[in-house]
């Protein structure tokens, strides 16, 4: 078994690098993914994960034009790598109606979305793994139901640590 030391070396864990104050369970006057991207930007800037908001958001847009950031079951994982980011961070907003999250190669009904913010030192591999990691969770019917019934930022928190354990054990 690695030590933590080690393992974080290897990848980074969601559950490290998503905080309370990114964490938004209704998404109150998000109406489309642009406003979506804006929120959750914001949410990211506050908490101090961002160096230059405008140039990290542009990231994203410049990522969304280069294939679909939307899945099944309505969640959406838009995501820059951007010198504007300081830390590696992930906003999550939640809207209980969703939203029309459309792309320019389709899209649809969003009601989970997770922003990432990624710095331009990071690895692709690095990069890739977060993704991919949280799109292995997201595969999971009962990580996705209890994002659902969160009722507040920690139900989210730990949703993800039980979910970061359940990869681990596979």
């Amino acid at each position: 078994m690695m030590d933590k030391g080690t393992m974080e070396t290897n990848y980074l864990k969601i559950s490290e690098v998503i905080r309370p104050d990114t964490v938004d369970l209704e998404l109150k006057g998000v109406e489309d993914k642009n406003q979506a991207i804006e929120y959750l930007a914001n949410l990211l800037d506050k908490a101090g994960f961002l160096a230059d908001k405008e140039t990290y958001i542009n990231s994203v847009y410049e990522r969304e034009e280069m294939g679909p950031t939307y899945m099944d079951h309505f969640i959406a994982i838009p995501h820059g790598k951007s010198a504007g980011v300081k830390e590696a961070g992930i906003a999550f907003g939640r809207s209980s109606a969703g939203f029309e999250y459309q792309t320019s190669s389709g899209g649809g009904l969003a009601k989970l979305i997770f922003l990432l913010a990624i710095p331009d030192r990071m690895s692709g591999d690095a990069y890739m793994a977060v993704l991919a990691r949280l799109a292995r969770l997201l595969v999971h019917e009962d990580f996705r139901n209890n994002l659902h019934l969160a009722e507040t930022h920690q139900d989210v928190i730990n949703a993800i640590i039980d979910g970061e354990r359940l990869l681990e054990d596979l």
